[in-house]
């Protein structure tokens, strides 16, 4: 399989081959109107169903240091999808993203911690622990790239996850662990 990597990746629009269906589709829900609850639905059902009927396992590309991230499609509007992969261990940054952030767990076992800003950091909201094929998504401010901090852990030996962000999600603001209250 031909993988785009980060650093390969010139967020130019783009689809990898095998996978223009699902963007086709993806891209259709988000362009049907405004992000909102709804639309945040749609979309986690879509990649919820996708993840149950499609294996990540093509995507099997770990690293002991951290997870890798392999695009699988980007449009001129800035919408993205990317397959991570995990080790035991791997885990993100303290991080935020863009108006529209969602993960679906395809595989594995994981860690995600919320955070919400307090006082001149940031305050530990919520722990949930993901075993099992699953979706989370989180909508903020347009134009922001302080949206739903968060971090991900990786617990089990292997994983995978598939990411849909509404623009380049390395934008997203990173934060210090020194300003957890």
């Amino acid at each position: 399989m031909n993988k785009i990597l980060q650093e390969d990746f010139d967020l130019a629009p783009c689809m990898v081959a095998g996978y223009e269906s699902f963007m086709d589709g993806l891209l259709n829900i988000v362009h049907s109107g405004p992000i909102c609850e709804s639309v945040g639905e749609r979309i986690k059902s879509y990649v919820l169903d996708f993840v149950q009927n499609h294996p990540l396992d093509s995507f099997d590309c770990f690293s002991d240091e951290t997870y890798t991230r392999n695009y699988i499609g980007r449009d001129k509007s800035g919408w993205e999808a990317i397959v991570m992969s995990w080790k035991k261990g791997n885990r993100t940054a303290i991080h935020a993203h863009p108006q529209f952030a969602g993960y679906t767990f395809a595989d594995g076992e994981f860690l995600v911690e919320v955070f919400e800003p307090f006082k001149e950091g940031i305050c530990l909201v919520q722990e949930m622990t993901i075993s099992d094929i699953h979706g989370v998504y989180a909508i903020g401010k347009a134009g922001k790239y302080n949206n739903h901090i968060h971090r991900i852990t990786c617990l089990s030996d292997t994983a995978h996850s598939l990411h849909v962000y509404s623009d380049d999600a390395l934008k997203g603001e990173k934060l210090d662990e020194q300003m957890i209250y």
